[in-house]
């Protein structure tokens, strides 16, 4: 089973569903089906993972974003910068869709 560690601040809306995507850097790829959001202060999430796709940021589509749990790819930009600093437009991004179960 993989699991995946998030942010708390995505906690509910990862658990009311709002939030079905994460995008990654540098990451291990997970294995398709059963697996787990991970948080630091908060419950795991029995989640299922559906999908993995890779693309850079400049490829994104805005329902993509959506799936995400953003509005805006610049919303999106910065979080994103916020965990990678380094990060370019043009660096490959691992797109994981999951669902909570």
């Amino acid at each position: 089973m993989s699991q995946i560690h998030f942010h708390s601040n995505f906690y509910e809306t990862i658990k009311n569903g709002n939030k079905t995507q994460t995008a990654r850097v540098d990451e291990p790829i997970p294995e398709l089906g059963k697996g787990e959001a991970i948080f630091d202060d908060k419950p795991s999430i029995e989640i299922r993972i559906t999908k993995v796709t890779h693309k850079n940021f400049k490829e994104l589509t805005i329902a993509e974003i959506k799936k995400d749990g953003f509005d805006t790819k610049e919303e999106l930009w910065s979080v994103l910068l916020g965990f990678y600093p380094e990060l370019k437009q043009t660096d490959h991004l691992i797109l994981i869709e999951f669902e909570a179960v």
